[in-house]
């Protein structure tokens, strides 16, 4: 029986025996189990076959060996073809389709008297079901420790090592690119990244330098400038909060971010380089009644800012000119300044330091988040 004998096939590498017989394979790419054998299984894998579907995810490297293996088989089938039944050089494994059986039954020529003779004395024990292989395979020797490729293969096994693969290679790509190793925590273009190169599968040729430059930008953009005109939309109806959130890049310029903030959530608006205005109370109006400008007076409720002294006179000023509009102080600033007091009136060991600053960015956490 096919079973019973050893499977030289590669495909075999690429599907799994479904049942006790291997005239049913699944193929590991793909997930279609279809009847036919490896005979079937080769053809599904080269593609171009009326009597079976092309695999859709099949690697390109693994089409061009099976396509090999297949073109080479038949060259050294075709020119003893002439010799009858000396030798059939597809394995009983195969297992083919009946169809393809009966056609090579058919196509055989009878064997030759001396043929019939070099055949009986040639087969010594073979058994009777040994009716496909002619009497070439006597003359080689099967290695009794030599894996079997067509037993079952464990499919989480196969997934794990092509991931293996996959991730290798995309942490080269980051190490040539210099990418930081916390670009995989996004994982939510990340994942969306992974799930669409998967759904292309095999072949997925990548982006060119003008695509992610210019369309694929100008599409990123547009997306953004969506999402904003959303919020906005929020904004009159709710209401929203204007937050300036200063800090001092490495190069000691002092940048504020903007941030609006409404119940739909916070998008950040733009920056301002404000190294030359910071410390002047007039220049720093200046810059909030341009933002509050910007998102429309009637959408806001309040500007929250630090509780820095000059930022308080700006708060003082933007009441005079908005009335409707209030001047908060940022509460988590006012309580890291409180803490910063705190560990300078007495000494604390380091360890004490490290759980009192956890306990006092979770309180401050939670007063953000309940405010």
């Amino acid at each position: 029986m096919a079973s019973s004998q050893k499977k030289r096939d590669p495909a075999w590498a690429y599907g799994v025996a479904v049942g006790n017989s291997n005239t049913r394979v699944q193929c590991i790419f793909c997930q279609k189990i279809y009847n036919g054998g490896i005979h079937r299984h080769n053809r599904h894998l080269i593609g171009g076959f009326r009597d079976v579907k092309d695999c859709p995810s099949v690697p390109d490297t693994i089409n061009k060996e099976i396509r090999e293996y297949v073109e080479k088989k038949n060259e050294l089938k075709n020119p003893m073809s002439h010799g009858a039944s000396m030798i059939n050089l597809i394995d009983e494994d195969s297992q083919m389709d009946e169809d393809d059986l009966e056609v090579n039954d058919i196509m055989r020529p009878p064997p030759s008297k001396s043929q019939r003779k070099n055949s009986i004395s040639g087969s010594g024990s073979s058994t009777a079901g040994s009716n496909v292989k002619g009497p070439l395979n006597l003359f080689f020797s099967q290695k009794p420790n030599e894996k079997r490729k067509g037993e079952a293969i464990d499919l989480d096994s196969c997934r794990k090592n092509l991931r293996e693969r996959t991730v290798d290679a995309f942490a080269r790509w980051m190490y040539d690119a210099g990418l930081p190793f916390n670009c995989v925590n996004y994982t939510d273009s990340f994942g969306k990244f992974i799930e669409v190169v998967g759904q292309y599968g095999p072949g997925m040729k990548p982006p060119t330098y003008h695509e992610v430059r210019v369309p694929c930008l100008k599409k990123e953009v547009e997306k953004t400038n969506k999402n904003v005109e959303e919020h906005k939309a929020q904004w009159k109806i709710y209401g929203c909060s204007i937050m300036m959130d200063k800090w001092t890049a490495k190069n000691g310029k002092m940048v504020i971010n903007v941030l609006v903030n409404s119940p739909r959530g916070s998008v950040f608006l733009e920056s301002y380089d404000a190294s030359d205005s910071s410390t002047d109370s007039n220049k720093m109006f200046n810059l909030f009644e341009k933002t509050i400008l910007k998102v429309g007076p009637e959408n806001v409720v309040q500007v929250v800012t630090d509780n820095a002294s000059g930022n308080k006179k700006v708060g003082d000023m933007l009441k005079e000119v908005f009335p409707n509009i209030f001047w908060t102080p940022c509460a988590a600033h006012c309580i890291n300044l409180m803490f910063g007091d705190t560990f300078k009136l007495a000494p604390y060991s380091t360890g004490e330091q490290v759980v009192l600053i956890f306990y006092f960015k979770f309180l401050t956490f939670m007063l953000i988040a309940y405010t």
